[in-house]
């Protein structure tokens, strides 16, 4: 069980410093694209789990794997309003947003694998 919190915790990290990151330009634009990638695989893993039948629990990955999808991308808004509120309250210059798209990358990479598990399963 431990593991599982462990998993959680790291994915709630790493895209709220995504969000953060991404909201640092005071622009919702950069935020999209991650934000839309973890979504459409979020639903694409619903719809996989909700087709499979048979075996014991059937489509459970796929359920597993949208939810952990959908923390993610609460974790990626939560950082974005981290860093709006910690804008509005230190009245901080806007920033630069991150020129390489490595996290859009990264969340897309962590989309395709478990849209890929949840086809698997």
């Amino acid at each position: 069980m431990a593991l599982v919190w462990l998993i959680i915790a790291v994915t709630v990290t790493l895209t709220a410093t995504i969000g953060a990151l991404r909201a640092a330009t005071r622009s919702l634009v950069p935020l999209a694209l991650p934000l839309a990638l973890l979504l459409g695989a979020a639903g694409l893993c619903y719809l996989i789990s909700g087709t499979k039948t048979g075996g014991y629990l059937p489509g459970i990955v796929g359920a597993l794997l949208c939810l952990l999808l959908l923390v993610a991308a609460g974790g990626l808004v939560l950082g974005a309003a981290g860093r709006w509120l910690y804008d509005r309250l230190s009245h901080a210059a806007a920033g630069s947003g991150p020129v390489a798209l490595w996290d859009v990358w990264l969340l897309g990479g962590l989309g395709a694998l478990a849209v890929l598990l949840s086809a698997m399963e």
